[in-house]
């Protein structure tokens, strides 16, 4: 007989593999609200949120290309953002992985907080680990909420990268998809982020606004059940390893929601929304999680494992 452990795993596993159903149901329409503020592009805003590098490499590129262009560029994580430069920009583009089928609350409490945006043109990205990941979805709740601000929509993007989801990294449990992908980001990837830098200029240059629609997918539908709820009841033991621990703060860093004290190595498993972040960025191999009494291993660790080294584009070499 099942224990309702097992059958806990059992169903996240089973849910994972669900692929995408497409359909029809309109869930929101994303639209301008107000005219757009100015056809003309002096100052970019790029911002991201990311915790194993590979939106912030979207990121980058992407700030790199408006600067090859005369344009000055604001970039870095939003969570350093001086909100005051808020009225010196012309377009924000926002970027952030997709998070449990969608982007993470922070994110869009990130967003509630911005001042209204009179009409300044905003485009979205999100990085995501494999094809089933409601990209479309989550990257629209990005444009849901700048347009809420009074943000213009000119763009949206999703660029695919190797996953960084821990629980594929597990022996037992390996996602096929995790070893197709070992090369994303690649060169073609960084060719279609510059496009889609070129692209949003163009649009914001001709005053083109975009409309966007969610549409009920079974992984939309899935988000109202809470996924990250269901992965912390499979996920077990989520510690710093004090014997391990340097103290260098890149769990601390990476945390969204400051749930790591390395005063007493603790992580408060409560408020902890199991992203991954400080099991990925420890170099340290301190931070513990199991899953069947199984110790997971982080994303750093699984690169090394795996001999994975991904190649850099010019503009992330200077």
């Amino acid at each position: 007989m099942e224990t309702r452990r097992t059958f806990i795993k059992k169903s996240v596993l089973t849910a994972a593999a669900l692929p995408v159903l497409s359909s029809c149901v309109n869930i929101s329409t994303i639209k301008a609200k107000v005219p757009m503020k100015s056809k003309k592009i002096r100052k970019v805003a790029v911002l991201w949120y990311s915790q194993t590098g590979n939106t912030q490499k979207c990121g980058k590129v992407l700030a790199k290309t408006f600067e090859k262009e005369g344009i000055a560029v604001i970039y870095g994580d939003l969570r350093d953002f001086n909100q005051a430069e808020i009225n010196d920009v012309d377009l924000m583009v926002i970027g952030a992985p997709v998070f449990y089928y969608d982007i993470p609350d922070f994110v869009k409490d990130f967003i509630q907080s911005l001042p209204d945006l009179k009409g300044i043109p905003v485009a979205a990205y999100v990085s995501f680990g494999g094809p089933e990941g409601n990209q479309h979805n989550a990257a629209c709740s990005i444009l849901e909420g700048l347009v809420q601000k009074n943000g213009v929509p000119v763009g949206l993007n999703a660029f695919m990268t190797i996953s960084s989801y821990s629980l594929s990294f597990k022996t037992k449990y390996k996602d096929i998809k995790t070893k197709d992908n070992t090369i994303l980001p690649d060169m073609n990837t960084y060719n279609n982020v510059r496009q889609y830098a070129g692209f949003i200029k163009s649009e914001v240059e001709k005053g083109n606004t975009s409309v966007f629609k969610k549409t009920l997918t079974l992984r939309e539908f899935s988000t109202y059940f809470r996924p990250q709820w269901w992965a912390k009841m499979v996920v077990d033991n989520h510690t710093i390893i004090e014997k391990k621990c340097v103290e260098c703060g890149a769990c601390v860093e990476k945390c969204p929601t400051d749930s790591i004290d390395l005063n007493t190595f603790s992580v408060n498993t409560d408020t902890c929304v199991l992203c991954f972040g400080c099991i990925n960025n420890c170099d340290y191999q301190a931070v513990n999680m199991e899953y069947d009494k199984e110790k997971i291993i982080g994303f750093n660790e699984f690169l090394e494992e795996n001999n994975l080294k991904f190649e850099l584009p010019v503009e992330l070499k200077t």
